[in-house]
């Protein structure tokens, strides 16, 4: 981790060398301060134009995107313009690896490295016409089955407007995927054992098995959805389609028979939900956790701000954002305790919402122990802090020891 002092210096040279050396870097701005109006993000990437390369800029407001194709030193004097006035944090990936970098709230900057091998960097992410075609293929006819394609009037499959949205939040959530199987180790060519638990549409679940299938993984993906109506809809269409390795059953988390899994993928589990879909990836042994968790609800009413701290939080919407931020922190340091690598971020929004965080967790093939004992000490150090009381995955934890 950089110093402070240095961090937003530091950033700045790796973005410079990164604009002008690497073909497949993707950058993104978001955390939006007030003063950016509607801007949500900003995100960059190189794009082959006719006369050339260049580097695509979209500004992506709340309800419209804005697109320019600049040079890489006017691209980086925008970029200086946004990161900190307008936009607080910023996520570089190429083929050096994934920098994060943060401002917290005395303006201070600071950067961390994660792993090589965190995203994927791609040929694939320099063509121009990526944002059309995206991770997925609009042509495989579970899109029509599943109502977000359908044939236009030149016999073409096209989009259904109104779900284009959607097709984008679907395939950010694949690019995500994609690049977490990467760092698990899981590569092509590797039968890969999927559990999404609380499926619904199974939006995402279709999505998956087509990436696996297409990207040369043997998939074994299964959709657990609580609604048997639904189970029977998309179930009814992986058999009509003839989706090897794709299936649904009726279920929840919290009752289903661990089995060995690659993959644990749980996104919109409600309040301890995801402490219960978290508890289950971990005994069944996944390499990659996937969870996008919701409706923060169990810390609140424990929580005991300490001396002085208590004027902040006699603000209802100040102590939701506390318990949401200590849920999910304790969430992560109780996997890092387990061995594994984790990270918190933000991602598109599956549905029309701001709950849109993600926890990835990616076991270590070689964990340190010393990390293990370090993240169980500060868990108990900020339940402490708080006056947490109980927490449910580390009771699911302490339960099967």
């Amino acid at each position: 981790m950089s110093e402070p002092d240095d961090a937003l210096e530091r950033f700045w040279q790796l973005c410079a060398r990164a604009l002008r050396e690497d073909p497949g870097l993707e950058l993104q701005l978001s955390a939006p301060a007030a003063p950016a109006g509607d801007l949500q993000r900003l995100l960059l990437r190189p794009v082959q134009l006719k006369q050339g390369p260049a580097l695509q800029l979209v500004f992506r407001h709340a309800t419209k995107d804005i697109t320019r194709n600049l040079a890489p030193a006017e691209a980086l004097e925008v970029l200086q313009a946004h990161l900190g006035p307008l936009l607080r944090a910023a996520r570089l990936q190429g083929a050096e690896g994934q920098w994060q970098l943060d401002f917290n709230r005395k303006g201070r900057a600071r950067l961390v490295q994660h792993a090589k091998g965190a995203v994927p960097a791609t040929a694939a992410a320099a063509a121009h016409n990526r944002e059309k075609s995206r991770w997925l293929h609009l042509e495989e006819p579970a899109w029509q089955a599943l109502g977000l394609a359908q044939i236009g009037r030149g016999g073409q499959v096209e989009l259904v407007p109104a779900m284009a949205r959607k097709w984008r939040q679907i395939n950010h959530f694949v690019e995500i995927f994609d690049a977490g199987l990467r760092a698990a180790g899981i590569s092509p060519g590797q039968s890969v054992r999927v559990a999404d638990f609380g499926c619904g549409k199974a939006y995402l679940t279709f999505a998956v098995h087509e990436h696996l299938r297409r990207g040369g993984w043997l998939p074994q993906v299964r959709g657990v959805e609580l609604r048997q109506e639904l189970v029977d809809q998309t179930e009814g269409i992986a058999r009509r389609l003839g989706l090897a390795g794709l299936s649904f059953s009726q279920g929840d988390v919290g009752h289903e028979q661990v089995q060995p899994l690659d993959v644990m993928m749980a996104l919109h589990a409600c309040d301890t939900a995801t402490d219960h879909a978290l508890h289950h990836g971990l005994r069944a042994g996944a390499r990659l956790i996937l969870s996008a968790p919701c409706c923060h609800k169990q810390l609140r009413g424990q929580l005991q701000p300490p001396g002085v701290l208590r004027p902040l939080f006699k603000h209802g919407v100040h102590l939701g954002q506390e318990a949401e931020m200590l849920t999910d922190g304790l969430r992560a340091l109780l996997l890092e305790s387990q061995g594994y690598d984790t990270q918190v971020f933000e991602f598109i929004a599956l549905e029309h919402t701001q709950k849109n965080k993600m926890i990835q967790a990616v076991r270590k093939a070689q964990p340190s122990e010393e990390r293990q004992q370090q993240a169980a000490e500060q868990v108990r150090a900020l339940k402490d802090f708080w006056g947490v009381r109980e927490q449910t995955l580390e009771r699911l934890l302490v339960g099967q020891t």
